[in-house]
């Protein structure tokens, strides 16, 4: 459906194309020719952007524009229409509106023709190129030599283009007010397996020889892999994977990929996907996407998972070897509606993707593992809520549902658990309002049935809230109530726009979450009496399992910025030789490290500068190095300015931040 034109060029403040308005074109499709350069570390060829000129002409005396985002660093040598070259006076990088942040927009004067017309329009182009030390490059892209991967022998890249990172990878409007369906054919060496955000349609195929030096471990011999994906998405949600991978089929429509050395192991680990997808499906509606993949990725991702369409990117961090890890999935597999089939219309209204994705998460973990798993899961998201309000500030612009993005400010900067958690407490507090589950499950599927294959805005939600249980209040006497009383008296604007933790917090509790809250209390009185500490056993905890533990340890952690905690020095020496501690999975070692500094135990150091420079996951590595920074900001500077080449370009600009700025 065309956009209704209200003035302004784009209703997104993170973009810097223009796709609304006269005289301004679409882009609806992109098709990707593209060979992967280990040698340069640079992606090139060409897109191809299938464009729809707006309903209204431009102006008398203007030219027909197409314009596309493009980060600053991101080289376009040159456009074709119809297989004809544009000449230098039809298209210019924008370097009037040049930002930091946002880039320079590609500006393309179109020929004339009819509104509603469809034309292509070919860039050529390649992506920069990092540095030595990592600097500069494609922010989208991570570049890892042979001896960081698993294997040792041949070179892997990856893409995380979410949220604004697409136009370092491709010219494209990349704003979610533009869903694009497309079609690529990847070249790469025979060595290497390349996936995408898409069906592979074809491949391995043999390729022509590149003309460019052949990266070390590989022959000659080139191939090329082709793609499609047919349903619309925003261009976050393209991504790019090349490297020496295998797979495991653990279900109907799922596979897990990585590479051979971890193959079977992630394979075990992730063995219940199918569960979470048809649980999915039985809270959403159907899967549109056909497949549903697992990518294990390098320790350096810095996400636990990206909901890519048909292949989902995970952490390594998740691979716990006891399926603890796993609800990462769950939340991963409900973005395949929220937010890939229903998105955020802007980056200010993320909370919609994320905070929908938590309800329904909690709601798959409840299906699958049973409601004591899930109360404990909900615990411990409440806890990340409140440090995240704690770190930013209780009237930070950041802690808003819906913050103010304007002024070219970085979405990655607001990034936080803000949008998931006290999303996820709006969405508990409307369901609530309209008497539980029983009827705002239907209101659910009937969501993503309206607005699927869409963008939604916090305002959306909100008239199709009162629209959908309107309609049901005649027939519905509970419902005619709820509309004349709690629904009636909701202050929308103020739940979307007021900085700071939520009214309305969902209830948990449960017996295991009460018993974690009592040995933390044990644990906080003991501080330094050498007797109380030679009480603990590992006893204490026999048959707990991670998540009640993760419990425990956030009981202990104060909600403050750098991490601190309830626990002295001598606390932590012993929970550490009498739990095991330091020798767990990465979410107990996060959460017991910051006890540790914030505790100034020594014993604690070595062990956090591991953690920080073992994986690049920023929910771990982020709150890590502030922790360090904390217990002495030399020393985690000095670690992080060593290793912050190994960092993915998102999480080397994001700690830099935290520790520099």
């Amino acid at each position: 459906m065309e956009a209704k034109w209200d003035g302004r060029r784009s209703a997104d403040p993170s973009t810097l194309s223009e796709p609304l308005g006269p005289g301004r074109t679409r882009a609806v499709h992109l098709d990707f020719d593209l060979t992967v350069d280990f040698v340069g570390r640079r992606l090139l060829g060409h897109v191809d952007v299938h464009c729809t000129r707006n309903v209204e002409g431009p102006n008398d005396g203007e030219d027909w524009e197409l314009v596309l985002d493009a980060s600053s660093n991101l080289q376009v040598t040159a456009i074709e229409i119809a297989g004809a070259a544009l000449s230098a006076d039809r298209w210019c990088r924008d370097e009037a509106r040049k930002h930091d942040i946002l880039g320079c927009a590609v500006r393309i004067k179109l020929p004339q023709g009819p509104p509603g017309e469809r034309l292509v329009v070919r860039l050529f182009y390649e992506t920069a190129a990092p540095t030595e030390d990592g600097e500069g490059g494609c922010s989208a892209l991570q570049w890892l030599t042979p001896a960081q991967t698993a294997g040792k022998k041949l070179p892997y890249v990856f893409s995380q283009c979410q949220a604004i990172h697409a136009r370092a990878m491709f010219p494209c409007q990349d704003t979610c007010e533009c869903k694009v369906t497309y079609d690529a054919v990847v070249r790469c060496p025979a060595e290497l397996n390349a996936l995408m955000s898409a069906l592979k349609v074809a491949g391995p195929e043999p390729a022509e020889q590149a003309d460019w030096e052949t990266p070390e471990g590989c022959g000659k011999d080139w191939v090329k892999h082709c793609f499609q994906q047919p349903v619309p998405i925003p261009c976050y949600l393209v991504a790019l994977v090349c490297a020496a991978l295998e797979s495991r089929r653990v279900g109907p429509r799922s596979q897990v990929w990585s590479e051979k050395e971890m193959v079977d192991e992630c394979a075990w680990e992730f063995e219940d996907t199918e569960k979470f997808v048809a649980a999915g499906e039985n809270i959403c509606g159907p899967y549109k996407w056909g497949v549903y993949d697992l990518l294990v990725l390098p320790p350096s991702f810095p996400y636990g998972g990206m909901e890519n369409p048909c292949l989902t990117f995970v952490t390594p961090t998740l691979l716990a070897k006891d399926r603890s890890q796993v609800h990462v999935v769950a939340h991963e597999v409900s973005h395949s509606w929220s937010g890939n089939l229903v998105t955020n219309e802007t980056w200010e209204h993320f909370w919609l993707n994320e905070g929908l994705c938590v309800f329904i998460e909690l709601r798959i973990i409840r299906d699958v593992y049973g409601e004591e798993e899930a109360v404990l899961q909900l615990a411990n998201r409440l806890k990340s809520l409140s440090e995240s309000i704690n770190h930013f500030g209780n009237d930070h612009n950041f802690t808003r549902l819906v913050p103010d993005l304007s002024g070219g400010l970085d979405p990655d900067d607001a990034f936080s658990t803000v949008p998931y958690i006290k999303g996820m407490a709006l969405f508990c507090l409307l369901e609530n309002h309209v008497g539980g589950e029983k009827r705002f499950a239907p209101f659910l599927k009937a969501y993503f049935t309206k607005f699927g294959g869409a963008t939604v805005t916090s305002e959306k939600l909100r008239d199709f809230y009162l629209e959908y249980f309107g309609s049901q209040a005649a027939d519905d006497p509970e419902i005619r109530e709820a509309l004349s009383g709690p629904i009636a008296g909701l202050d929308w604007q103020k739940l979307f726009t007021s900085p700071g933790m939520p009214e309305h917090m969902p209830p948990c509790s449960a017996k295991p979450l009460e018993e974690a809250k009592e040995l933390a209390t044990k644990w906080a009185a003991a501080r330094d009496d050498t007797s109380a500490l030679a009480a603990f056993a590992p006893e204490d905890i026999r048959g707990w399992g991670t998540t009640k533990l993760m419990v425990l340890l956030d009981s202990l952690l104060e909600d403050n910025k750098d991490g601190g905690g309830s626990l002295t020095a001598a606390g932590c020496e012993r929970m550490a030789s009498c739990y095991g501690l330091l020798s767990t999975n990465c979410e107990l070692r996060f959460r017991f490290l910051r006890l540790a500094l914030g505790a100034k135990w020594e014993g604690g150091v070595e062990p956090a500068k591991e953690l920080a420079t073992s994986q690049g996951r920023m929910k771990f590595t982020r709150p890590i190095y502030r922790a360090l920074k904390s217990y002495d900001a030399t020393v985690a500077r000095d670690v992080f300015t060593k290793h912050k080449a190994s960092y993915h370009p998102i999480c080397s600009k994001m700690v830099a931040r935290d520790l520099f700025d």
